[in-house]
């Protein structure tokens, strides 16, 4: 008896170990670039979407973080629950700059003609990292990239200061401005002069501005709140958010919350919303219509998807789904993956497996790049009792997983279907 299960161990042992490899969460990679402006080399850290490989076509909007190793591990996670796990706002990619030591950053997101904080002799060097910005690392990140036309600059602290300067200098350079406990007291808020002027000319196109404080008593924001209240800028959408639970550090992630909430407004709607008053068309012509203006393409909630699937069985309309789901090929091509998945579920639970797999097979060669496809072809023949198969579909989307570095929860839901699907 004892050497059965021995035998039995090792086994499991051998079918467990021919599946392992060494996985880390995907942080990423760090890139050097050479710039003519800053007269250096530069180091960058990027950290694209899960979803990057496995939904070709889409499009990403480009989170610029000044600062970025201090802040960069904290929002990375953030992301990844806002955009990947809890789709409150789209997949975005994250651009963290690393800095060069605490003075040199200091000095490069003080405005030219002031001079950087508790170092008098420093004069500003904004104009120089504006330009490597928009005129090296923009260029180079929207030439390597699947990249949306949608832009945020992201800076905290004194990196705020260099967001809004940045925004007073070439407004048109990004799309939105968040700016953080801003230390507008620089140089007795020298800043304040260039502000004003900015603001009552402002003749550029529509730009979004997103200010926010902790705790803080004497960073100097109110000015330009003062100044934003009285002019009403038609072209400025600003909005500011006070925090006076949160300090000067740990305001960054509670307000980078609330402002990526708002840049993507409209993208997560509630189930309460979503089962009281939009049909299918009517969520389709709200996605579409917000992909449009957010200049993205891709999957929208899953949420958002089921409720759809699910209208036209509830109103006994399955009849119209072939139409639908033309419409979704044409209009939300990037979405078009998750809804045959969500379709092919809904007719595997009220028609049978066999009929869901076919509607997931008539696919397959447009989405054998996506491991989420493949699980789900894998999860159907599960159903229908068809152990080598599901094994041989889940082995597929383990492959992938290991080559897109995909986070190590995925991994080990693959890891325990291909142990229940041995032969």
């Amino acid at each position: 008896m004892i050497k059965k299960i021995s035998f039995v161990l090792t086994i499991i042992f051998l079918i467990a170990s021919k599946f392992v490899f060494s996985a880390e969460f995907n942080t990423g990679k760090r890139l050097h670039i050479t710039s003519t402006y800053l007269n250096e080399e530069r180091e960058i850290h990027i950290l694209l979407p899960e979803s990057y490989r496995s939904n070709t076509k889409a499009t990403y909007p480009v989170l610029y973080l000044l600062d970025g190793d201090y802040t960069l591990q904290g929002i990375s996670g953030m992301l990844d629950f806002m955009a990947n796990k809890g789709q409150l706002i789209p997949d975005v990619i994250l651009v963290g700059i690393a800095d060069k030591g605490t003075d040199k950053y200091r000095q490069y997101m003080t405005p030219t003609e002031l001079t950087a904080p508790f170092k008098q002799g420093d004069s500003g060097k904004s104009k120089q990292f504006l330009n490597f910005l928009v005129k090296e690392l923009k260029p180079f990140i929207n030439s390597n990239y699947r990249v949306a036309n949608n832009s945020i600059l992201v800076g905290h602290s004194i990196g705020g200061l260099f967001v809004l300067n940045a925004l007073f200098e070439s407004p048109n350079s990004f799309e939105h401005f968040v700016s953080m406990s801003p230390s507008v007291w620089l140089n007795d808020h020298a800043i304040m002069t260039k502000a004003k002027d900015f603001i009552g000319e402002s003749k550029h196109e529509p730009v979004a501005l997103h200010l926010s404080l902790g705790d803080e008593t004497r960073q100097g924001v109110y000015g330009v709140l003062q100044i934003l209240d009285e002019i009403q800028p038609k072209n400025i959408q600003w909005q500011f958010s006070h925090y006076p639970n949160e300090n000067h550090n740990s305001v960054v992630l509670v307000a980078l919350r609330s402002d990526l909430r708002a840049i993507f407004d409209g993208w997560y709607i509630t189930d309460k919303k979503l089962s009281s008053s939009m049909s299918a068309d009517s969520l389709l012509e709200h996605y579409k219509a917000l992909s449009l203006s957010l200049t993205i393409n891709q999957p929208i909630p899953k949420p958002s998807i089921q409720s759809a699937i699910r209208y036209f069985y509830r109103h006994k309309k399955t009849d119209e789904i072939p139409a639908f789901m033309a419409r979704v090929k044409d209009e939300l091509p990037a979405s078009q993956q998750s809804f045959i998945i969500m379709q092919a579920s809904y007719v595997g639970h009220y028609e049978s497996p066999e009929a869901a797999l076919k509607i997931l097979l008539q696919s397959e060669a447009n989405f054998n790049f996506s491991i989420e496809y493949l699980k789900s072809i894998a999860s159907t023949y599960e159903q229908l009792g068809n152990k080598k198969l599901a094994f041989n579909y889940y082995e597929k989307a383990f492959e992938l997983a290991k080559s897109y570095n995909s986070n190590q929860w995925n991994i080990n839901i693959i890891k325990a279907k291909l142990l229940d699907n041995q032969g």
